[in-house]
C-alpha cells in the first residue's frame, strides 16, 4: 500500500484571545515546550487527515469548525493571530514542522518584535526549511476563499499567475506568460494581453475564481488545494467552478483537498470525507460511507439538513455550535447538542475508533443506527 501524497499528523494550533489576555489566562505548551503567553489557547487538538495521489478529500463542517484553520496550519499559512504548536505534515516523503523554530531567536528581537511575536501567528516565510518552500511553491496550487481579496491590488493578474514560476524556476518570462496564457484558456478565460493585465477591481468573483485556478494550474501542482472555492458566487457560477474543478482534477489526476460547509455540492467530488466539528475530526471515511452510512450524530445531522438530500422534511441540529476558543475539551465536543449524549459523553471525550468502514469519535457509534440519504 503506497503512503498518501499529502498527510497532517497530530496537528495543534493555538490562537490569541484578548479577553483570556486581559484577564491573564495562560497560553498552552507547545510540542517544542514552548509556554505561550497569556490569551493564546489550543483551539485544534491533534487533528490529522491524508490524501492519496490523484484522489479528492473533502474537509466538511458548519463555518467556524476549524476547517481552514487545519487546512492551512498544515502548510504553515496562517493569518496572524494563529500559531502550530505541534504536529507534523507530510509531503510526498518529506516530513516538516510547521510549528518549528523561527530564523531569528527570541532573545535577539526588538522589544517590537517580541510584542507582536505574542500576538501574530506563523506564516510559511518565519521558517528556514528551503526544502518545504520549493515543495509547496512548484508542486501544491492554491484557491483562497476570497477570490477577489486574494489578489494584490496593485499587481496585474498575470504577472501574479506567473509569481511562482518566476520565483522557482529558470524559466524566461516569455515561458512563463505562455503558461499563464494557457492557463487563462483551461479555465474558459480569454487567453487575452487585456485579461493578463487586468487588475482584481476589474474582475467578478467569478473571473476572479477561475484566474486564481489559473494560476494554481500554471505550476501543474499534484495537489490542488481549494478552501470554500464557492464563497459569495451566485449559483450558476458555483456550479460552474465546481464542475470546473472536477474536470481539472480528473484530466491531470491531481490529488485534492477540497474545504467546505456544502456537502451536496462536493457529493460527486469527494473521494473521501473527514467531518470537523470544533476543531476536532468526528468522523473519517470513504465519501459512499459518509453519504449511505453515517456513524457520527453530527455527520447525519449535516446530511438531513441538505434539501433534496432525505426523505421527508429536514433533519436540523439544535443549537448553535461554541467559538473554537469556548470549546470544552474534557468531554465530547458535540455533546450539548447530540440527542443521544449520556453520562461518559459529558465527562470523557471519545478516542477516535474504527468502526465499520469509519474512522469515528463517538462513544455510541457502534450502537446507533443513523439515516444517511434518502433514509
Amino acid at each position: 500500500m503506497h503512503p498518501p501524497l499529502f498527510e497532517v499528523r497530530d496537528l495543534r494550533i493555538a490562537v490569541f484571545d484578548a479577553d483570556r489576555a486581559a484577564h491573564g489566562e495562560p497560553g498552552p505548551v507547545s510540542d517544542a515546550g514552548e509556554r505561550l503567553g497569556d490569551g493564546w489557547v489550543e483551539v485544534l487538538c491533534s487533528v490529522s487527515f491524508s490524501v492519496d495521489k490523484g484522489r479528492v478529500l473533502a474537509l466538511i463542517g458548519e463555518s467556524a469548525s476549524g476547517k481552514s484553520l487545519a487546512l492551512m496550519g498544515g502548510f504553515g499559512l496562517l493569518a496572524h493571530g494563529a500559531r502550530v504548536i505541534g504536529g507534523s505534515a507530510i509531503y510526498a516523503g518529506h516530513e516538516y514542522k510547521p510549528g518549528g523554530t523561527t530564523d531569528k531567536p527570541a532573545s535577539k528581537r526588538s522589544r517590537k518584535e517580541r510584542k507582536q511575536a505574542r500576538q501574530s501567528g506563523t506564516v510559511a516565510s518565519d521558517y528556514f526549511d528551503q526544502d518545504w518552500s520549493l515543495l509547496i511553491g512548484t508542486e501544491v496550487g492554491f484557491m483562497f476563499q476570497n477570490p477577489i481579496g486574494s489578489w494584490t491590488p496593485d499587481h496585474a493578474i498575470g504577472d501574479q499567475a506567473g509569481e511562482a514560476l518566476d520565483y522557482h524556476t529558470d524559466l524566461s518570462v516569455d515561458d512563463i506568460e505562455e503558461r499563464v496564457f494557457d492557463a487563462l484558456g483551461e479555465v474558459k478565460l480569454p487567453k487575452s494581453r487585456r485579461l493578463f493585465d487586468a487588475y482584481r477591481h476589474q474582475l467578478s468573483r467569478g473571473m476572479a475564481q477561475r484566474a486564481m485556478l489559473a494560476a494554481a494550474l500554471t505550476k501543474a501542482p499534484k495537489l490542488m488545494i481549494a478552501d470554500e472555492p464557492l464563497t459569495g458566487l451566485d449559483p450558476p457560477v458555483a456550479a460552474a467552478i465546481m464542475d470546473l474543478l472536477r474536470d481539472m482534477q480528473r484530466q491531470r489526476h491531481m490529488a485534492m483537498i477540497i474545504v467546505t460547509h456544502d456537502l451536496a455540492a462536493v457529493a460527486s467530488l469527494a473521494d473521501s470525507v473527514a467531518v470537523m466539528y470544533s476543531g476536532e475530526v468526528v468522523e473519517q471515511a470513504p465519501a459512499a460511507e459518509i453519504y449511505h452510512h453515517p456513524k457520527h450524530p453530527y455527520t447525519a445531522g449535516l446530511i438531513g439538513s441538505i434539501p433534496g438530500f432525505t426523505a421527508g422534511r429536514l433533519r436540523h441540529i439544535p443549537g448553535e455550535a461554541s467559538r473554537l476558543q469556548d470549546t470544552i475539551r474534557g468531554r465530547c465536543v458535540f455533546v450539548e447538542r447530540c440527542e443521544f449524549a449520556s453520562t461518559v459523553c459529558w465527562s470523557t471525550p471519545p478516542k477516535p475508533e474504527q468502526v465499520d468502514n469509519s474512522v469515528v469519535a463517538c462513544h455510541h457509534a457502534t450502537e446507533l443506527d443513523l439515516p444517511g440519504i434518502r433514509d
